[in-house]
């Protein structure tokens, strides 16, 4: 009997799913966005589902608002609802194919805090891309702001970060050149205006 049980659990799971991958099919507005955040607040089952949805699903729409929807959440829930889906999180972030934007996933991940659970293998993407030009210029700003929150938990990492920094001290493209004294400001460097500026 508990067998029978599971199986009719594990099916109103899927149908579950198959629900908010067919709401989010469709083109959504920033205030259906953050109306659909709002109402996920402290709803671990409704958070799971757009989380798997934006992991999982084909859809590159589905996938897309489902991301959207997790970056509006409250941090409070970010950290308690997301932080199983952290790993699968960082597997799609660091993905050479990404279906959708990767400075959303990143942004994402940004907004989870870091602690000693955290992969060094993100922080090693985010230090080898953010100086890639072939990146875009919102990844490439998220990155920079992610290893900066990262040195926060590990701070001999900061030496590393520092000199990658340096690499883009002369950066033209205004969201780099901010996400990299912002970064800089995290770790407390004084930042020395170059005689261009």
């Amino acid at each position: 009997m508990v067998f029978g049980f599971k199986f009719i659990f594990y099916r109103e799971m899927e149908q579950i799913n198959m629900i908010w991958e067919k709401k989010l099919e469709q083109r959504m507005s920033k205030q259906q966005i953050t109306d659909l955040a709002m109402t996920l607040h402290h709803d671990e089952c409704g958070i799971s589902d757009v989380c798997r949805v934006m992991l999982y699903s084909e859809q590159a729409r589905s996938a897309y608002n489902a991301a959207w929807i997790l970056h509006h959440l409250a941090v409070e829930d970010k950290d308690i609802y997301l932080r199983p889906y952290y790993d699968r999180i960082v597997d799609m972030a660091v993905a050479p194919e990404l279906s959708i934007r990767r400075g959303l996933v990143l942004s994402i991940l940004a907004e989870m805090p870091t602690d000693e659970n955290a992969r060094m293998d993100l922080f090693d993407f985010c230090m080898i891309h953010m100086t890639d030009i072939k990146e875009n210029d919102s990844s490439r700003s998220m990155m920079i702001k992610l290893a900066a929150e990262m040195c926060k938990s590990w701070p001999e990492l900061s030496n590393e970060l520092l000199a990658c920094l340096d690499l883009l001290q002369y950066e033209s493209k205004p969201s780099i050149s901010a996400a990299r004294r912002k970064a800089l400001k995290r770790l407390k460097v004084r930042v020395v205006r170059s005689a261009t500026d």
